[in-house]
Protein backbone atom coordinates (compact mmCIF):
# COMPACT_ATOMS: atom_id res chain seq x y z
CA UNK A 1 0.00 0.00 0.00
CA UNK A 2 2.87 2.33 0.85
CA UNK A 3 4.89 1.39 -2.24
CA UNK A 4 0.98 2.80 -4.22
CA UNK A 5 1.17 6.05 -2.41
CA UNK A 6 4.71 6.63 -2.69
CA UNK A 7 3.82 5.99 -6.58
CA UNK A 8 0.98 8.74 -7.21
CA UNK A 9 2.72 10.86 -4.94
CA UNK A 10 6.30 10.78 -7.58
CA UNK A 11 3.20 10.51 -10.97
CA UNK A 12 1.77 13.85 -9.34
CA UNK A 13 4.68 15.47 -8.80
CA UNK A 14 5.61 14.60 -12.88
CA UNK A 15 2.45 15.90 -13.95
CA UNK A 16 2.36 19.11 -12.22
CA UNK A 17 5.72 20.19 -13.15
CA UNK A 18 5.21 19.22 -16.94
CA UNK A 19 2.13 21.70 -16.61
CA UNK A 20 4.01 23.82 -15.06
CA UNK A 21 6.25 24.70 -17.48
CA UNK A 22 5.01 27.25 -20.41
CA UNK A 23 7.43 27.23 -23.24
CA UNK A 24 6.99 30.70 -25.30
CA UNK A 25 7.22 29.84 -28.96
CA UNK A 26 8.42 33.06 -31.23
CA UNK A 27 6.04 32.67 -34.61
CA UNK A 28 7.79 34.85 -37.08
CA UNK A 29 5.28 35.66 -39.96
CA UNK A 30 8.09 36.07 -43.06
CA UNK A 31 6.57 38.23 -45.93
CA UNK A 32 6.85 36.75 -49.05
CA UNK A 33 8.90 38.29 -51.83
CA UNK A 34 6.99 40.35 -53.91
CA UNK A 35 5.81 39.30 -57.58
CA UNK A 36 4.91 40.93 -60.87
CA UNK A 37 0.94 41.09 -61.56
CA UNK A 38 -0.25 41.19 -64.68
CA UNK A 39 -3.68 41.70 -65.83
CA UNK A 40 -4.56 41.65 -69.53
CA UNK A 41 -7.91 41.68 -71.54
CA UNK A 42 -8.65 41.72 -74.69
CA UNK A 43 -11.87 42.13 -75.97
CA UNK A 44 -14.43 41.56 -78.90
CA UNK A 45 -15.71 45.33 -78.10
CA UNK A 46 -14.28 47.92 -80.04
CA UNK A 47 -12.21 50.25 -78.47
CA UNK A 48 -9.22 50.89 -76.07
CA UNK A 49 -7.62 47.22 -74.90
CA UNK A 50 -5.69 47.00 -71.67
CA UNK A 51 -2.79 45.77 -69.94
CA UNK A 52 -2.25 46.67 -66.30
CA UNK A 53 0.94 45.81 -64.49
CA UNK A 54 1.90 45.94 -60.65
CA UNK A 55 3.62 44.86 -58.14
CA UNK A 56 1.91 42.29 -55.35
CA UNK A 57 2.51 43.43 -51.54
CA UNK A 58 2.78 41.17 -48.50
CA UNK A 59 -0.61 40.18 -46.95
CA UNK A 60 0.47 42.32 -44.11
CA UNK A 61 -0.36 45.85 -46.12
CA UNK A 62 -3.40 47.34 -47.30
CA UNK A 63 -4.24 46.01 -50.59
CA UNK A 64 -2.28 48.84 -52.62
CA UNK A 65 -0.40 47.76 -55.71
CA UNK A 66 2.41 49.52 -56.49
CA UNK A 67 2.06 50.54 -60.67
CA UNK A 68 5.04 48.77 -62.60
CA UNK A 69 6.38 51.45 -65.28
CA UNK A 70 8.39 51.75 -68.05
CA UNK A 71 7.53 47.94 -69.11
CA UNK A 72 7.58 47.21 -72.97
CA UNK A 73 3.97 45.39 -73.80
CA UNK A 74 3.60 43.71 -77.26
CA UNK A 75 0.52 41.70 -78.27
CA UNK A 76 0.28 39.62 -81.46
CA UNK A 77 -2.14 37.54 -83.08
CA UNK A 78 -1.86 34.40 -84.98
CA UNK A 79 -2.64 35.74 -88.07
CA UNK A 80 0.21 37.72 -87.92
CA UNK A 81 -0.58 41.33 -87.03
CA UNK A 82 0.64 42.93 -83.96
CA UNK A 83 0.18 46.13 -81.27
CA UNK A 84 2.51 47.70 -79.54
CA UNK A 85 0.90 49.23 -76.17
CA UNK A 86 1.90 52.40 -74.78
CA UNK A 87 1.79 53.88 -71.37
CA UNK A 88 -1.19 56.12 -70.51
CA UNK A 89 -1.04 56.20 -67.01
CA UNK A 90 1.14 54.94 -64.60
CA UNK A 91 0.99 50.67 -64.79
CA UNK A 92 -1.65 51.06 -67.43
CA UNK A 93 -0.36 49.91 -70.94
CA UNK A 94 -3.08 50.86 -73.78
CA UNK A 95 -3.98 50.56 -77.40
CA UNK A 96 -6.65 51.25 -79.59
CA UNK A 97 -9.08 51.61 -81.28
CA UNK A 98 -8.73 47.42 -81.49
CA UNK A 99 -11.50 44.98 -81.76
CA UNK A 100 -10.52 41.21 -80.99
CA UNK A 101 -12.23 38.48 -82.95
CA UNK A 102 -13.26 34.98 -82.08
CA UNK A 103 -11.25 32.14 -82.75
CA UNK A 104 -7.71 33.71 -83.25
CA UNK A 105 -5.05 33.27 -80.44
CA UNK A 106 -3.74 36.11 -78.99
CA UNK A 107 -0.15 36.43 -77.23
CA UNK A 108 1.28 39.03 -74.52
CA UNK A 109 4.82 39.71 -74.55
CA UNK A 110 5.99 41.79 -71.50
CA UNK A 111 9.96 42.93 -71.03
CA UNK A 112 10.74 44.21 -67.87
CA UNK A 113 14.01 44.77 -67.01
CA UNK A 114 14.96 42.37 -69.48
CA UNK A 115 12.89 39.71 -67.75
CA UNK A 116 10.46 38.78 -70.14
CA UNK A 117 6.32 37.38 -69.53
CA UNK A 118 4.41 35.79 -72.04
CA UNK A 119 1.15 34.82 -71.60
CA UNK A 120 -1.38 33.56 -74.79
CA UNK A 121 -5.00 33.10 -74.97
CA UNK A 122 -7.72 32.06 -77.79
CA UNK A 123 -10.59 34.07 -77.82
CA UNK A 124 -13.89 31.52 -77.81
CA UNK A 125 -17.27 32.23 -79.99
CA UNK A 126 -19.62 34.94 -78.51
CA UNK A 127 -22.48 33.56 -76.67
CA UNK A 128 -25.07 36.09 -75.65
CA UNK A 129 -27.21 36.88 -72.59
CA UNK A 130 -30.48 36.24 -73.54
CA UNK A 131 -32.24 37.82 -70.55
CA UNK A 132 -31.97 39.43 -66.98
CA UNK A 133 -34.46 38.97 -64.00
CA UNK A 134 -34.73 38.17 -60.16
CA UNK A 135 -35.62 35.06 -58.43
CA UNK A 136 -37.02 35.41 -55.46
CA UNK A 137 -35.86 32.96 -52.52
CA UNK A 138 -38.18 32.47 -49.04
CA UNK A 139 -36.00 32.39 -45.85
CA UNK A 140 -39.33 31.28 -43.48
CA UNK A 141 -41.17 34.44 -43.26
CA UNK A 142 -38.52 36.88 -45.45
CA UNK A 143 -38.17 36.65 -48.46
CA UNK A 144 -34.39 37.84 -50.87
CA UNK A 145 -33.66 39.00 -54.41
CA UNK A 146 -31.06 38.06 -56.63
CA UNK A 147 -29.97 38.42 -60.21
CA UNK A 148 -30.44 35.71 -62.67
CA UNK A 149 -29.38 35.59 -66.27
CA UNK A 150 -30.11 33.33 -68.88
CA UNK A 151 -28.26 32.23 -71.83
CA UNK A 152 -28.18 29.19 -74.07
CA UNK A 153 -25.09 27.16 -74.05
CA UNK A 154 -24.21 26.00 -77.36
CA UNK A 155 -24.29 22.33 -78.07
CA UNK A 156 -21.35 19.84 -78.52
CA UNK A 157 -18.44 22.92 -77.60
CA UNK A 158 -17.18 22.79 -74.14
CA UNK A 159 -17.58 26.46 -73.01
CA UNK A 160 -16.49 28.61 -69.96
CA UNK A 161 -17.75 31.66 -68.90
CA UNK A 162 -17.06 34.69 -66.19
CA UNK A 163 -19.99 37.08 -64.89
CA UNK A 164 -19.27 40.72 -63.59
CA UNK A 165 -22.15 41.75 -61.34
CA UNK A 166 -22.90 45.35 -60.60
CA UNK A 167 -25.62 46.93 -58.44
CA UNK A 168 -26.24 50.49 -58.48
CA UNK A 169 -22.54 50.72 -60.25
CA UNK A 170 -20.96 49.08 -57.19
CA UNK A 171 -18.85 45.34 -58.19
CA UNK A 172 -19.94 42.41 -56.49
CA UNK A 173 -17.09 41.20 -54.35
CA UNK A 174 -17.89 37.26 -55.20
CA UNK A 175 -16.47 35.83 -58.20
CA UNK A 176 -18.81 34.07 -60.50
CA UNK A 177 -17.28 31.38 -62.81
CA UNK A 178 -18.75 28.10 -64.77
CA UNK A 179 -18.41 25.64 -67.64
CA UNK A 180 -21.01 23.87 -69.27
CA UNK A 181 -19.92 20.34 -68.18
CA UNK A 182 -23.56 19.62 -66.71
CA UNK A 183 -25.44 22.10 -68.97
CA UNK A 184 -23.59 21.83 -72.51
CA UNK A 185 -26.79 23.13 -74.84
CA UNK A 186 -28.92 24.07 -72.57
CA UNK A 187 -31.47 26.75 -71.49
CA UNK A 188 -29.23 28.13 -68.62
CA UNK A 189 -30.87 30.08 -65.55
CA UNK A 190 -27.75 31.36 -63.49
CA UNK A 191 -28.48 32.59 -59.87
CA UNK A 192 -25.65 35.38 -58.80
CA UNK A 193 -25.80 36.05 -55.14
CA UNK A 194 -24.64 39.46 -54.25
CA UNK A 195 -21.80 40.69 -52.37
CA UNK A 196 -21.76 44.02 -51.09
CA UNK A 197 -19.38 45.59 -48.15
CA UNK A 198 -21.89 45.03 -46.01
CA UNK A 199 -24.24 42.59 -44.76
CA UNK A 200 -27.35 44.79 -45.94
CA UNK A 201 -26.03 45.23 -49.24
CA UNK A 202 -26.48 40.95 -50.13
CA UNK A 203 -29.36 41.49 -51.64
CA UNK A 204 -31.35 43.23 -54.30
CA UNK A 205 -33.94 45.97 -53.81
CA UNK A 206 -36.68 47.51 -55.45
CA UNK A 207 -35.41 50.56 -57.46
CA UNK A 208 -32.06 48.58 -57.67
CA UNK A 209 -30.31 49.19 -61.24
CA UNK A 210 -28.73 45.69 -61.70
CA UNK A 211 -26.09 45.20 -64.39
CA UNK A 212 -24.30 41.77 -65.50
CA UNK A 213 -21.33 41.62 -67.62
CA UNK A 214 -20.66 37.52 -69.83
CA UNK A 215 -17.77 37.35 -70.65
CA UNK A 216 -16.87 33.89 -72.83
CA UNK A 217 -13.13 32.60 -72.01
CA UNK A 218 -10.80 30.07 -72.99
CA UNK A 219 -9.84 27.17 -70.15
CA UNK A 220 -6.62 28.58 -68.45
CA UNK A 221 -8.61 32.04 -67.56
CA UNK A 222 -11.78 30.04 -66.65
CA UNK A 223 -9.01 27.81 -64.22
CA UNK A 224 -7.76 31.10 -62.45
CA UNK A 225 -11.79 32.72 -62.28
CA UNK A 226 -12.82 28.90 -60.82
CA UNK A 227 -9.98 28.76 -58.70
CA UNK A 228 -11.02 32.38 -57.00
CA UNK A 229 -14.41 32.03 -56.91
CA UNK A 230 -13.87 28.71 -54.54
CA UNK A 231 -11.53 30.37 -52.11
CA UNK A 232 -13.68 33.62 -52.05
CA UNK A 233 -16.76 31.20 -51.35
CA UNK A 234 -14.49 29.64 -48.12
CA UNK A 235 -14.38 33.00 -46.68
CA UNK A 236 -12.38 33.61 -43.52
CA UNK A 237 -13.67 30.54 -41.44
CA UNK A 238 -13.74 28.36 -44.52
CA UNK A 239 -11.25 25.98 -43.83
CA UNK A 240 -9.12 27.14 -47.08
CA UNK A 241 -5.83 28.55 -46.75
CA UNK A 242 -6.30 31.35 -50.08
CA UNK A 243 -3.20 30.70 -52.49
CA UNK A 244 -2.39 32.37 -55.34
CA UNK A 245 -4.50 30.98 -58.17
CA UNK A 246 -2.62 29.24 -61.42
CA UNK A 247 -1.76 31.99 -63.87
CA UNK A 248 -0.90 31.34 -67.52
CA UNK A 249 1.54 33.73 -67.55
CA UNK A 250 5.56 32.78 -67.64
CA UNK A 251 7.45 33.68 -65.58
CA UNK A 252 6.18 33.29 -62.15
CA UNK A 253 4.12 36.19 -62.74
CA UNK A 254 0.57 36.56 -61.30
CA UNK A 255 -2.28 37.47 -62.75
CA UNK A 256 -4.04 36.42 -66.19
CA UNK A 257 -4.61 37.48 -70.05
CA UNK A 258 -7.41 36.67 -71.42
CA UNK A 259 -8.63 37.28 -74.83
CA UNK A 260 -12.72 36.82 -74.53
CA UNK A 261 -16.48 38.11 -75.72
CA UNK A 262 -18.32 39.89 -73.98
CA UNK A 263 -21.81 40.45 -73.47
CA UNK A 264 -24.14 42.90 -71.19
CA UNK A 265 -27.53 43.30 -69.81
CA UNK A 266 -29.29 45.42 -67.64
CA UNK A 267 -32.61 45.93 -65.56
CA UNK A 268 -34.12 47.88 -62.36
CA UNK A 269 -35.62 45.47 -60.15
CA UNK A 270 -39.22 45.72 -59.34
Amino acid sequence: MLRKIKYLSLLLAVSFSICSCEKVIDVELNTSATQLVIEGNITNQPGQQTIKISQSVPYTETNNYPPVKGATVNVTDDQGSSWIFTETTPGSYTFGPLKGEPGRTYSLKVNINNVLYTATSTMPDSVKIDSLDVKVFNFGSEKQKQAQVHYKDPAGVANQYRFILKVNGAQSRSVYAENDRFTDGNNVPSVMFFTGKNNDDNQLKTGDKVEVEMQCIDKNVFIYWNTLSQQSQNGPGGGVTPGNPPSNISNDALGYFSAHTVSKKEMVVK
